[in-house]
Order: C-alpha cells, then sequence, then structure tokens
C-alpha cells in the first residue's frame, strides 16, 4: 500500500503525465481499431506475466518467464506458458558489440474447447541484434522455433511444426526519468507441405516504468493479425500487464 501510495504521488507532481497517459491511450485505440479492421470479429482477452533476468560475468543472461492468458472477453481461460532461456552476449567482440544468441524451452498448456487441454513443447534458437541511438534503441531478433503438440483427440501423437519468426523493435526511453515506450512488429512464418508460408503478423505496442533499480512496471498491447482470414475466424486481441525483476 506504501509502495502505491509513492508511484502516485511521484505521478501527481509530474506535468507531463497527460502526455503519458495519452501515449498510452493512443496505442491502445490504435492497435485495437487496425484489430477491429482487419477482420470479421474480434475478441478481447488479458494477459498477466512475470519474468526474472539474472546476468552472469557481463556476457551470460538467464531468465524464467510465466505468462496466463484469458479470452472471450476475459473471462476464460485460453492457455499458460513457462519458458526458460538462456542468452549469451557478444560483445567482447568489437565487430559483434549489440549482438547476442540464445536458446529457449517453453512449456504451453493450452484449453482446445469442450474442457479439453492439451499441452504443448517448444524448443527455440534466435539471433537479437541492438543499436543504440541518443534515447532510442532500435532492435532486430531472428528465431526459429520447433513446437511438438497434439492435434487428436483420442491419441496421443505429437507432430513437429516448424516456425520462423523475424521482429523489428523501436524503443524510446525519457531523460532522467522512469518511463520508457516501445512498439514492434514481426512475421510469423510456418511450414505447411515442407515449405515456410507467412502466416500472420505480431503488432506489439508496450508502456514500461521503473519501480525500483531492478523492478520493473509493465503494460501492453498485442494484435495477431492472420495472413489469410477465413469468414469464421475470430481475431484476439490481448490487454496486458506484467513484472519484470532483473538480477
Amino acid at each position: 500500500m506504501i509502495f502505491g501510495q509513492k508511484i502516485l504521488k511521484n505521478l501527481h507532481f509530474r506535468k507531463d503525465v497527460p502526455w503519458r497517459v495519452s501515449t498510452i491511450m493512443i496505442l491502445v485505440l490504435l492497435l485495437t481499431t487496425l484489430s477491429l479492421n482487419a477482420q470479421n470479429s474480434t475478441d478481447f482477452g488479458g494477459m498477466l506475466t512475470a519474468e526474472y533476468q539474472c546476468s552472469l560475468a557481463n556476457y551470460y543472461d538467464v531468465w524464467v518467464k510465466e505468462d496466463l492468458r484469458f479470452d472471450n472477453n476475459f473471462s476464460q481461460y485460453s492457455r499458460s506458458k513457462t519458458a526458460i532461456g538462456f542468452d549469451y552476449k557478444l560483445k567482447k567482440y568489437r565487430l559483434l558489440d549489440g549482438l547476442k544468441m540464445g536458446v529457449a524451452f517453453d512449456f504451453i498448456n493450452k484449453y482446445t474447447g469442450r474442457h479439453i487441454y492439451r499441452n504443448r513443447y517448444r524448443f527455440s534458437a534466435h539471433f537479437t541484434y541492438k543499436y543504440d541511438y541518443r534515447n532510442w534503441e532500435f532492435a532486430f531478433r531472428t528465431r526459429y522455433q520447433m513446437m511438438m503438440h497434439d492435434e487428436t483427440t483420442g491419441y496421443y501423437n505429437y507432430k513437429m511444426q516448424h516456425v520462423w519468426r523475424n521482429r523489428l523493435s523501436v524503443e524510446y526511453h525519457e531523460r532522467n526519468s522512469r518511463w520508457s515506450y516501445g512498439v514492434s512488429g514481426e512475421l510469423i512464418a510456418e511450414n505447411k507441405d515442407k515449405d515456410l508460408f507467412l502466416e500472420s503478423i505480431l503488432l506489439v505496442g508496450n508502456v514500461d516504468y521503473r519501480l525500483t533499480r531492478r523492478q520493473y512496471l509493465l503494460v501492453f498491447v498485442r494484435d495477431y493479425r492472420d495472413i489469410y482470414i477465413t469468414d469464421d475466424q475470430i481475431r484476439t486481441v490481448f490487454l496486458g500487464i506484467g513484472w519484470r525483476f532483473k538480477h
């Protein structure tokens, strides 16, 4: 309670709070409007995330992340994901400064309807490059992932799905401020008949607030846009809130 009062007190005396609030509203309205125009019907969902990051010897990062998703206008459990990952920064090599590579494993529990829950197992490897310019941070990430999931009802015959994802992101960090803002777009291609086809685009808008030296509060909007749209397809726009701890 005392911690929350300190946050409100800090916001109350900042003259630029209306600008921040308007920025958040613009991000939400922009992504929501685009999603409404992109498909026949739209559902709204919620996301809760928690993440712990630990840096080792300035070159290695280990992280654990948990997220919960709800759809059907926030009323129904959609899925949970537990992820663990390892990143290696290549900044000790001058020519590769800003580049890092990593691997991750995800355990996903997904609700598929009719009180049936399916487990999925996802392995991924990625390369990320970041470039800082004044208060701006530009990043590109390419990621290849393999996921095993069971599509049948009565048998446990797992099939392998291959996905290639490429993301561009931009973040702005206010000088001498706890606030930062970001947008990103990601192209997602999946294997179909032994070939990769572009299936969807993921748009994300986020606002981060640094609570303490190591803790961050995240507010974000995630909008998936499928390239091929069917008549009965429903799109879900997720509104989320998260917490991150960096050690």
